[in-house]
């Protein structure tokens, strides 16, 4: 997982924060738990989009995790899309029924990833969001410590998520995901849709040929994986997109 928001780059917050980054941010938050290693991964829910990853894993891994996209088959990630509380690794595996994901993992403990607990947000914004912590220590001891500070471990997962989403380094990414898949004239097609009109009407409206409506709309279609128009107005619908 990459140690900065953009997931391809490694990029220091901008001037205006007097360069200080987002690893140095989280470790704040994070207080006497910053000597853990740790992993903060962002990504919109029913999208595909690439993540915004912050971590202090070794380089090595986390490149291997970029270039694969291991975020796709990652246990702990699709484990945590469906919870509503922490959870320790070891649910995750056990969960986990594609043989790619037990690859994945088996592949992380060369990095001493094996073990850890993973903390989750779900915010009004359509975002998910994690931290997860990995323990390197008597497995006893790291629960113990969990446990403890469940609480402060979950604010500073708050805290930091809001502060993440108040920089202006990331403020391309997120007006992107608030944008969603569609352009702005997919969207506008797709609206009249929505509302009952038919292609010629929609053509009139927008000031375009029919035959672009029906252009527009295949590739819409094609976006969201669906086969017809009506189809296309349940699906973005479902993804918060209308």
């Amino acid at each position: 997982m990459d140690s900065q928001f953009k997931y391809a780059d490694f990029v220091p917050v901008d001037e205006g924060h007097s360069n200080v980054c987002l690893q140095s941010e989280l470790e704040t938050q994070l207080g006497e738990l910053q000597g853990l290693s740790y992993a903060y991964f962002a990504v919109p829910r029913n999208r595909e989009a690439a993540p915004l990853i912050v971590s202090n894993y070794p380089l090595p891994w986390l490149k291997a995790y970029k270039d694969a996209s291991y975020h796709l088959i990652d246990p702990i990630i699709h484990h945590a899309l469906k919870s509503c509380a922490p959870f320790s690794w070891d649910d995750a595996l056990q969960s986990a029924s594609c043989e790619k994901s037990r690859e994945f993992f088996r592949r992380s403990t060369q990095h001493r990833i094996c073990s850890g607990a993973t903390f989750i947000l779900h915010d009004p914004c359509g975002l998910f969001s994690s931290l997860s912590l990995c323990n390197k220590g008597p497995q006893a001891d790291f629960e113990r410590r969990m446990a403890d500070q469940e609480a402060q471990i979950q604010m500073a997962l708050i805290r930091f998520h809001r502060r993440l989403l108040s920089l202006r380094t990331v403020d391309e990414w997120f007006a992107k995901l608030q944008s969603g898949p569609l352009s702005a004239k997919e969207m506008a097609v797709l609206k009249w849709v929505m509302m009952g009109k038919s292609y010629r009407e929609i053509a009139l409206i927008c000031a375009i040929s029919e035959r672009t409506v029906k252009f527009h709309m295949s590739n819409i279609a094609g976006k969201l994986q669906v086969c017809n128009a009506k189809q296309a107005v349940y699906e973005a619908q479902r993804q918060g997109i209308l």
